[in-house]
């Protein structure tokens, strides 16, 4: 016979045929919900917290309620897709999409489980051969939709928390050299052309980042002041082509004064670039400083690739285009400018973010050091 308890307390009782006790109680929805263990003592427990959560308001959603992890990955995607950029969105679809639906997607909330976890990044892993820092960004794709979950109650626990988090590889790349910017710049200026070569000096004199540098208009020089305005970036996005965006974070806009030999050449190559808009039968409706034989922006793809045919021909170790941006922030902080001036070049909007990433300890420090040292061991 069930015990009655004190109203909103449920009720116990004993069931002969599964030799177990079974408690009931109704939830702040008005859904009966059920609770079983082995003794009295186990159910009662159970009551206790499940009614203690009940009346917090943190009582999880019944289990066909909470539905399974497709739907609560979906739900985080969307979230997630009214606050960050297209580009960070379509990285977080690729994991969700890829990765995590196929494997663990029919899984109902409430048997999603740590062991069922490992067990898909180990299928993950096997048949995509993912990177270390592929199955750390999965896994924190993973985490912050579960993170979402347990805070909506459509988890009684977070199962991640028993899953060890798949470490990053920190790839460490030696910056270029100040005798390697010369030289990139003298081979460029010889061999290639002025716009190329333009697009150069201002990638490894300023630490713009790509879409930055191709983003940039003839708007954006003022050559009464010798000065530079970043406000925008270009970005090619999926389903939508180039994408000419806005910066939004105040400290990403910025304006940085141009040495003399560059804004020499800005000025040059506006000239030629109105001379071949006259000359050509077509031409895209666009003021941008880089473009292609037509006056449309140029590929971000397209410019990677004309770095990596610089390094190559003037033969200096090969180092993606980002690597000019990380090589512009340590030489600047090699000749000691101060940080806050450098960090206003990158715009970063925290000086730590400038010393935590670009303050490499390059081969050259290590040396300078080590000759120091052999001073005062004399």
């Amino acid at each position: 016979m069930a015990k009655r308890r004190s109203n909103g307390e449920g009720t116990f009782w004993f069931s002969p045929s599964e030799n177990r006790w079974r408690g009931q109680f109704f939830d702040s929805n008005d859904h009966r919900r059920n609770v079983s263990g082995k003794s009295q003592k186990d159910v009662e427990q159970k009551l206790r917290v499940a009614i203690t959560k009940r009346d917090t308001n943190e009582l999880e959603q019944m289990p066909s309620l909470a539905g399974t992890v497709t739907e609560l990955l979906i739900g985080f995607l969307e979230m997630k897709s009214q606050k960050l950029q297209p580009r960070t969105i379509e990285r977080y679809k690729l994991d969700i999409d890829r990765y995590l639906i196929p494997t663990i997607g029919k899984i109902r909330l409430n048997q999603l489980t740590s062991e069922v976890i490992e067990t898909a990044y180990l299928d993950i892993q096997r048949e995509f051969n993912l990177s270390a820092n592929s199955m750390a960004h999965c896994h924190a794709t993973l985490r912050g939709a579960l993170k979402r979950g347990f805070r909506l109650k459509k988890l009684s626990t977070n199962p991640l928390i028993g899953v060890e988090a798949p470490s990053r590889k920190k790839v460490q790349t030696e910056p270029l050299t100040h005798e390697q910017v010369r030289e990139l710049l003298t081979y460029s200026d010889v061999n290639q052309t002025r716009m190329w070569n333009i697009m150069w000096r201002i990638h490894l004199l300023t630490g713009f980042r790509q879409g930055e540098v191709l983003g940039l208009t003839w708007e954006s020089v003022d050559f009464v002041q010798g000065s530079l305005r970043l406000s925008q970036q270009l970005q090619r996005q999926k389903g939508k082509g180039l994408v000419l965006k806005e910066l939004k974070a105040d400290a990403k806009k910025r304006t940085i004064h141009l040495d003399k030999v560059t804004l020499t050449a800005l000025r040059e190559w506006k000239i030629q670039q109105m001379q071949m808009r006259l000359a050509a039968l077509e031409w895209g409706e666009t003021n941008f400083i880089f473009v292609n034989s037509i006056g449309k922006p140029i590929e971000p793809r397209k410019s990677a690739e004309m770095w990596a045919k610089l390094l190559e021909d003037a033969d200096i170790p090969h180092l993606k285009l980002h690597g000019a941006r990380h090589s512009f922030a340590t030489l600047l902080l090699q000749q000691d400018i101060d940080i806050k001036v450098v960090s206003h070049y990158l715009g970063h909007t925290d000086i730590s973010t400038t010393q935590n990433i670009y303050q490499h300890v390059t081969t050259k420090s290590l040396i300078d050091t080590a000759e120091k040292i052999d001073v005062f061991a004399k």
